[in-house]
């Protein structure tokens, strides 16, 4: 008995799918731990970038206001009565003060020139040495200061001139030109970190090193970025957020981010060491791990207990189920040993439910064949219902016509009739004349009325086989089988008569309408949307010369058409 119970619950259906579960949630698990691993490391990578790249960012900021600050110093310093003057000896005073030469630092000089571009002064202590400053003087504006690239002097440290005009009425437009010192700036880079044992380089547009932390063997002399081992890269290319790592000369790896500012034609390069980010990214990994297996054994723990407490009193109910369905209704009831938890209750429930099969096996087969009549009955109704939806989608609401979905249906019989007898038939297109008038004069409903009357005449004129369809708006589009354009022509005409020599009165209003007709018949070379065609373009020439008139298509009226055309 043991051994049978065993074999009915290694072969239950439940145990297998309580396996496959399991497993299924191992694989989420740890797929899921993978992805939230991989998804972690890419924040870790992401924010390490953002970071830097908002670290450089602010000291772009900062270095462009060093900048701009000591431009609008010599702005303000061209500006002054004792500059302004051109004084010789008043100039030079006031450069050498000791309130101007604390603006500037050691290797920094500002010179002024008279209009020619002749050194007036500079602030020299020893006389007024020319200083040489590559900067086209006659390129210096009279509205900003402006600045010329980078360049090395007699010292060797990298420097920016800049120039501004001094507006003077007596003695003309001058120049005062000063040097920036990428020294001002080596405070701020020197302060700057980059993770742990990062790098910042700048440089300019050309990529000449401007500062790197090894001053001695960066600074002496002109060195590329291509010698760091940062190839020819672009330092005016914009990589915003896209992340890179590369590997310089000395053979490590690094995170790089990168600014430039072109009107500084400065670029600022942050470099931080690939072993700081692999050093943050173990650290996730050592906790996914924990968390991966901290799961499974959970998993594992959670399954092996509903396998002893659910999965055999499952299987227990399953076999009692079963001799029920085989036909067994006087089984005794199912008996289980925790009456309270959810086994006890499905229990209970299945009890109440083998009482109910027995009470209700007899009702159901008398009502059974009750329901087969229902059926039957509605089956029949469905039908109508749907044969009254498809005359609604073929029928015109206002007019009680085929519409034109239904009208090119039945052209299609007809040209398939027409094909095999050889019989022909034509084609009338119907347009109401100055309709929108009617319309816009009495209202919609006016026009409405006059649709239906239209539509009411013509439909009256017609033999028991011809079809007439709103075509759209206040056209009509009638189909006359067996019958030749010449005859089409008289049965439009007839048409045309009955409708200008009627009156349509709606309310109080007496209107008359007149019709413009065109004429096509089928022709199996061109096809019934071409003849379709050619009746309206008939219409159109009725319409174009005059309206309320008959117009049958001919090769005539094809060249008169091409002729228009060309005109």
């Amino acid at each position: 008995m043991s051994s049978l119970r065993f074999s009915n619950i290694t072969n239950s259906i439940i145990i297998k799918s309580l396996i496959l579960l399991i497993i299924s949630m191992l694989m989420i698990v740890t797929i899921g731990t993978y992805i939230f691993t991989q998804k972690q490391m890419k924040t870790t990578l992401k924010l390490s970038y953002d970071t830097n790249d908002t670290q450089l960012q602010l000291l772009a900021n900062t270095v462009n206001n060093e900048m701009e600050q000591f431009a609008s110093r010599l702005s303000l310093l061209a500006k002054t009565s004792e500059i302004q003057s051109m004084d010789k000896l008043i100039a030079a005073g006031y450069l050498k003060s000791y309130n101007i030469s604390s603006l500037f630092i050691s290797g920094e000089s500002i010179s002024l020139f008279d209009r020619s571009y002749n050194l007036v002064c500079n602030n020299a202590m020893l006389g007024s040495t020319k200083i040489s400053y590559p900067i086209e003087f006659n390129r210096i504006s009279p509205h900003k200061t402006t600045a010329s690239p980078w360049y090395r002097d007699t010292d060797g440290t990298p420097k920016r001139a800049f120039g501004v005009v001094i507006n003077d009425r007596a003695h003309g437009d001058g120049r005062l030109v000063s040097n920036f010192s990428i020294r001002r700036l080596w405070k701020y880079f020197s302060e700057y970190k980059v993770g742990q044992n990062g790098i910042l380089i700048a440089c300019n547009g050309q990529g000449e090193i401007l500062y790197h932390p090894d001053m001695r063997t960066w600074l002496d002399g002109v060195h590329k970025m291509s010698e760091l081992g940062l190839g020819e890269m672009n330092i005016k290319q914009d990589i915003k957020n896209n992340i890179q790592f590369v590997t310089l000369e000395d053979g490590k790896t690094y995170l790089i981010n990168r600014t430039f500012n072109s009107s500084n034609d400065l670029g600022l390069i942050s470099l931080q060491p690939k072993s700081e980010i692999d050093a943050m990214v173990s650290s996730v990994k050592h906790i996914s791990r924990i968390i991966l297996y901290s799961s499974i054994i959970a998993i594992l723990l959670v399954s092996l207990w509903q396998i002893l407490i659910v999965c055999k009193p499952l299987n227990n109910l399953i076999d009692h189920i079963s001799q029920i369905t085989e036909g067994n209704l006087d089984i005794e009831e199912f008996k289980s040993k925790r009456s309270q938890d959810e086994i006890g209750r499905l229990a209970k429930v299945f009890n109440q439910m083998h009482a109910t099969i027995k009470r209700q096996i007899k009702e159901l087969n008398e009502h059974r064949d009750l329901l087969e009549k229902e059926v039957k009955e509605r089956t029949y109704e469905l039908e109508q219902a749907n044969k009254k939806l498809d005359i609604i989608s073929r029928t015109d609401e206002l007019t009680q016509l085929p519409n034109r979905r239904d009208m090119h249906k039945t052209i299609e019989k007809e040209v398939e009739r027409a094909n095999r007898t050889g019989k022909p038939f034509s084609i009338i297109f119907i347009d109401i004349d100055h309709f929108k008038n009617v319309n816009d004069t009495y209202g919609h409903a006016t026009g409405d009325a006059v649709l239906k009357s239209v539509s009411s005449t013509i439909r009256s004129l017609l033999r028991k086989y011809d079809v007439l369809a709103r075509y759209g708006g206040e056209e009509f589009l009638t189909l006359l089988p067996e019958t030749e354009v010449n005859d089409a022509a008289l049965v439009a005409e007839r048409f045309r008569k009955q409708i200008e020599n009627q009156t349509i009165f709606f309310g109080d209003q007496e209107i008359k309408a007149t019709i413009t007709l065109g004429v096509a018949q089928y022709d199996s070379s061109l096809g019934a949307e071409r003849c379709i065609q050619l009746a309206d373009k008939a219409l159109y020439d009725g319409k174009e010369t005059g309206r309320n008139k008959v117009v049958i298509w001919t090769e005539d009226l094809e060249k008169k058409t091409e002729n228009a055309k060309q005109s």
